[in-house]
């Protein structure tokens, strides 16, 4: 699901600086207000991810997770996540997106056995974004026989490789997170 927030859906030349509206606003938590509604349902926030929380109720099982304005949302049985739904669309202008594909450059492919998860697109896009879509696949592109200690730091002079890294990392710390 996406939650529609007008100010996102266009270019900004100019800095802005946003706070919740009056009568929005937990004492408790003023920035969380979504984190609150979804206490009030019945979720509990998870100590490994902030933005993951997961609901239980007796052989009922839900988890949201919440990135910025973007939310997975599964649930034991369809009528839990029925009601769920209605209750969040209730409180928030929600866009339903129909079942998960694609989040985070993370590809979502149902099986019969579970979910297969993927970055072939989000790889692909680096591979075209540095003109590399063409090249013939080498087994080892760098040099097999030096080796770094635990206390040497790879360095990169070159700003294109570096431009090309940086997506990665951040994706792996995302992840790790």
């Amino acid at each position: 699901m996406d939650v529609s927030n007008a100010f996102l859906h266009g270019h900004l030349e100019e800095q802005v600086f946003c706070q919740q509206p009056t009568g929005f606003i937990e004492s408790a938590h003023p920035d969380h207000r979504i984190a609150a509604f979804l206490h009030q349902l019945g979720f509990r926030s998870t100590r490994s991810d902030a933005s993951l929380f997961v609901y239980n109720n007796g052989a009922t099982t839900a988890y949201l997770l919440l990135y910025v304005d973007d939310i997975i949302l599964t649930a034991s049985s369809t009528d839990l996540l029925r009601q769920i739904t209605e209750r969040l669309r209730a409180e928030f202008a929600l866009k339903d997106l129909g079942p998960l594909h694609y989040f985070l450059g993370i590809e979502v492919v149902r099986r019969t056995d579970g979910f297969f998860l993927h970055q072939r697109k989000y790889a692909h896009e680096l591979l075209d974004r540095a003109g590399m879509l063409n090249c013939k696949p080498a087994a080892t592109p760098v040099d097999t026989k030096s080796k770094l200690s635990a206390t040497d730091v790879p360095a990169c002079e070159n700003a294109r490789v570096q431009r090309l890294i940086r997506p990665v990392q951040h994706n792996t710390k995302q992840a790790s997170t």
